[in-house]
This record gives C-alpha cells, structure tokens and sequence, in this order.
C-alpha cells in the first residue's frame, strides 16, 4: 500500500536540483526571505514551490498544486516539510504563513471572482503538520482516508477571500 504524499521528498528532490544547478528559484517580491519556482512535474500539473534557502541549503519548502474546483472556485493543495536539522524551530509554521501570502498575491490577478480554496491533506499520525495546518487552514479538519494510499487522514480547507 502506498504512503500517504510526502513532502519531505519534494524538499529533498528540491535540495539536490538546487544544488545541481538545474533550477534557479527567483526571491520572492514581497517576502524577501523566500524563493519561488513554478515547474511542471507533468505536462497538465504546474508546481509552485516556495523555499527558505540560506546560502546553498534549503530549510524549508511548501508546494501547491491546483486540485479539484471546491464550490465553483479553484482549489489548491499545499504540503509543507522542513529539512531535518531546522526541525522544532517553527519553520513548518513560517513557510506555510509566508508561502500562503504570497501564493495569494500571485493568483489574486488571476482569479475571475475574487477567492480560492486551499486544502492540506495530512496523516493522522504526522502531528507536527497537523499542528500547523489547526492554526493556519482550519481548526476543525474533516477525519478522511487519504484517496491515493487509502490511510487515515485529516483534510484541512480554508476559504481564501
């Protein structure tokens, strides 16, 4: 049975392009502690990344993918991981705050209407994204079986105006 979607593997992935040379993540506009890179992992999927990065090391990444419509407007999915040795810093909770800032920036000029829904999908067991996800998306997340590995989950939603 397969896992439920990490991100950490999405950081590690980042980490080694990164270092390889073969993506160039631009500073972000408004929080100048942030880079973003948009990608596309397959030909109808865009990825943007958001990472903390000091010198050549990346801290802490959140990704969003657009998923299914929610109520007639878009919908996005966003994971975050922080890298191991940057752990029980609050570094899981800044990436999230200041990613969602400026995702909202981004897409704002984009929407017909204004808002859009983001969601986070998170394993029962993984406590410290949960955390997280209570105090930045929704303080009461639907009990859920993850769709892809059918494991026990939390899904988090949040009406952004």
């Amino acid at each position: 049975m397969p896992a439920i979607t990490d991100p950490y593997k999405g950081l590690s992935s980042f980490q080694k392009a990164l270092l390889s040379g073969s993506i160039k993540p631009k500073r972000c506009a408004v929080r100048r502690d942030l880079y973003f890179l948009r990608d596309r992992p397959t030909p109808d999927t865009i990825r943007m990344t958001y990472a903390m990065i000091v010198g050549r090391q990346v801290k802490a990444i959140a990704i969003y993918i657009e998923a299914e419509p929610n109520e007639g407007k878009r919908c996005f999915g966003v994971g975050y991981a922080v890298a191991t040795p940057f752990r029980r810093q609050g570094l899981a909770k800044a990436i999230l705050s200041s990613s969602m800032e400026e995702f909202e920036l981004l897409l704002a000029p984009q929407l017909p209407e204004p808002g859009f829904y983001l969601e986070a999908i998170i394993g029962v067991d993984n406590e410290p994204s949960n955390r997280v996800a209570k105090q930045l998306i929704s303080q009461e997340p639907e009990a859920i079986f993850d769709g892809e590995s059918g494991l026990p989950a939390l899904h988090y939603i949040k009406l952004v105006a």
